[in-house]
Parts: C-alpha cells; structure tokens; sequence
C-alpha cells in the first residue's frame, strides 16, 4: 500500500549515514519499553547503539548523550518522561494512537486494513457469523473495528459487537478479572453459532479462548479466535495456539528508524503519524478449520492438511474421502470458488510461511517439509501468491530467523570443511 502518510518499503542501505556531519559518529539511540529484536536488528544494520533503558529503571546514565529514542512504554510513566528530557528526538511505536504522547511524532499499524484482513480471513473459511470484543469506549482501537465490521458487511457476515464497560466494571464487586470472564461468556452465549471472534490484542485473544472453553464451547469448531500482533511468546504457549494479524514487525522498526534518523537530522516531524500495513494473518490451531455443512469436503480439506508433504494428486484424495473426483471438483468450486489444487498451495504455502516465521531452518530444508519437492516451484507460487521471494518475506518479517539461518549455514560450512581437512590428514 503506498500514500500520504505511509511507510515506504525502500530499505535504507546498513551504515548509510543520516547526515553529512554524522558521518563518523556513532549515534546512541535509548529504547523506552520492553525488549524487540526487530529494532536491534534494524539499529544494527544502520551501525546504532541501542541502549535498552528499562534495565538501568530507565536512568540515563552519567555523562552519555543521548542522540534519540524509541517510545514502545506508557508514556504516563514518570521515569519515561524523566528520561525523555535527555533526549534529542523521539519516535513512538504504539498500537494505536495515545492521546497523552502527542507530541512525540508516531509509526502506527494500519487498523483499517488490519480489519479489511481479519474479516477476510474468517470469510475464507466459510464463516456467516463474526464478533469483535473490545473496552467501551472504543476509541483509540475504534477504525479497526469499523474496518473489520464494514468489510464483514460485504462479505455477507453479520458481525456482533461486545463492549466490556470500563467503569462498571471498576465499580463492580466482583473480582475485576471475574467480572469481565461473566460479561464475556453470558454475550457469548447469544451469539449465533459457530462464529469468528477478532480480539484487539494477542493477550486478549489468549483469554477469550480460555473464557471459551471454560464456558463449554469448543475452540475453533465453535468459536474460532483470532487475535492482533503475532506475540509468538504467547500465540505459541497457550491451547490451542492462536491465530494472529502480523502488523509487519520489521516494517515498522524500519519506518520508525527511518523517521528518527530524520529527526536527529535536524527535519521537522511530520504532522501526521507514519502508517504501516500489516504483512499477513498467521495461521494457528484457533482458526484452522473449514466451516462447511459439506462432511465430503471437510474430509478432503482435513486429509490435504494431514498429507500436505506428500505428492497429491485430485484422483487420489477424491479415492480417500470416496467421491468421485467431479463431485470433489463441483464440491470445492461451489464452496471455496476454488480447484482443490489451488487450495492445496494455499495451505501448503500459509504452512511454509508459518514455518519461516517460527523456526530458524533453511527455505531448501522447509519446502519439503510443506510438499514442495521442487524449489523452483516452491518460488513460482510463492512469488505468484506474495508478490516477494520467501527470503525476502523472511527478511521482512522474521530478520532473527534469517540471521540464526545463515549463521547455522555457516556452522555446517565450517563443520564440513574441517571434515575434510581431517580426511586430507589421514590419507
């Protein structure tokens, strides 16, 4: 997506320098938040120092100018604010706008095409019924849900709306947590079902689907779950893992390291926030199913997901189900308006890129993994299905695992070289 406002895609070439006088300088950027190995990455690559200050309680040490910052904390918090008045220049990455840091220029996700994604994503596997969960008021988080709820619209689903009141539920005697589980499940238990929740955050996500099953209701038959951010330390820790919109991690430390060099240029900030697309919704076990009434079907669908690394072929998986291919073909075209090969890549390349994301292994060591036995096949569709190569989508979404790839290519290297130079010795 490109326009006013958004980030672009260029990458900055490592080292490049931000200005003619700092050409020789290094320059010392504080991290104000949790730890991203994005940012390091990115820091890196341009020759930064990144001091990460929650570890000193954010306390600039003596003596070290600090040339900017990168705002990923509250910024309600006194010590942020005390340890941004020793800063030249700050950028804040938030997940939606702070009305309290305004006056820090901002890298925000793109909530509008976030909920043009998710409602996507339940309407691909055959949802008629979708819910948003979110605090009342909306407010900040308020186009993500008016995006998600207009793109349902179109795509013939009814979406739900449950607005968890704040301030009553300060006011509630109830256990704050307690009260908020009760709200949850007595709303969930009107909603037509099965039905597709969108959760604002992966944390929220990975309660409502506790709240789900402690209520009785199956996880994803009966309600699927997808949630926003693609934190791994929670989307693959909890059951069943979550399904989550990967808001472009890399992306957005590129356009927030991007703005701040500007900054620290001597530019003046831009009057309206940064915007960056989000890359992809990650499939996991919360939203991995086919909602059909079709049992020929979702057998088939359940068998090409359950063979995806073998070679396939129409005749054989209509032979498995026991239909005949025609009314396999009829079957998958009437409800998914596509051939059973096309969604045969599909899953093979959500797998294949699920795959890239979470583990560190070679794209040659992956394809067969996923049934793709001929890499340049494996490339064909999945620059046909991305618009990119699979390392450049790695590159842009998951550097750490690209990093850890190449450094185990060049652990085998040297394994095998030493190898051979022992074999040389003994002959």
């Amino acid at each position: 997506m490109t326009g006013s406002g958004q980030a672009s895609p260029r990458r900055r070439r490592p080292g490049k320098s931000d200005s003619p006088g700092a050409r020789h300088k290094t320059r010392t950027v504080a991290l104000l938040g949790g730890p991203r190995p994005e940012i390091l990455a990115e820091t890196q690559a341009r020759g930064w120092r990144l001091l990460h200050l929650q570890h000193s309680n954010y306390v600039v040490p003596p003596g070290l100018e600090i040339d900017g910052a990168l705002l990923l904390a509250t910024y309600n918090d006194p010590r942020i604010r005390k340890a941004l008045t020793r800063v030249r220049a700050a950028v804040r990455l938030g997940s939606a706008p702070a009305p309290e840091a305004r006056r820090f220029p901002a890298v925000l996700p793109d909530q509008a095409a976030e909920g043009r994604l998710a409602a996507g994503h339940f309407a691909e596997r055959g949802f008629r019924q979708v819910g948003y969960v979110g605090s009342r008021p909306l407010q900040e988080l308020r186009p993500l849900f008016e995006s998600f709820r207009d793109r349902s619209a179109e795509l013939g689903m009814a979406c739900h709306l449950l607005e968890i009141d704040r301030g009553a539920l300060a006011r509630s005697q109830d256990p704050h947590i307690m009260t908020k589980q009760r709200v949850f499940t007595d709303w969930l238990r009107t909603v037509p079902k099965p039905v597709g929740i969108l959760a604002p955050n992966d944390s929220r996500a990975a309660r409502y689907a506790f709240w789900t099953a402690e209520a009785g209701f199956n996880v994803p038959l009966e309600v699927a779950i997808l949630g926003r951010g693609n934190r791994t330390e929670i989307c693959e820790s909890v059951t069943p893992t979550l399904s989550s919109i990967d808001p472009d991690k890399a992306g957005r430390a590129r356009a927030a390291c991007d703005l701040l060099a500007r900054l620290m240029a001597g530019e003046p900030p831009p009057r309206k926030p940064v915007i960056v697309p989000p890359a992809v919704v990650v499939e996991r076990e919360s939203t991995r199913l086919l909602v059909t009434a079709d049992p020929q079907l979702a057998a088939a669908l359940r068998y090409l997901r359950e063979h995806l690394r073998e070679e396939l072929s129409v005749d054989g998986v209509a032979r498995e189900v026991g239909v005949s291919r025609r009314k396999l073909e009829r079957a998958f075209q009437q409800h998914l308006h596509r051939g059973i090969n096309d969604e045969l890549r599909r899953i093979r390349l959500e797998e294949f890129c699920r795959l890239m994301l979470t583990t560190d292994r070679s794209i040659a060591r992956l394809a067969p993994e996923v049934g793709f036995h001929n890499l340049a096949n494996l490339y064909r569709a999945f620059k046909a299905a991305c618009g990119m190569t699979p390392r450049q989508y790695r590159m842009r979404n998951a550097p750490n695992a690209e990093r850890g790839m190449r450094n185990a290519e060049r652990r085998g290297s040297g394994e095998r070289r030493a190898s051979r130079r022992g074999k040389t010795r003994r002959a």
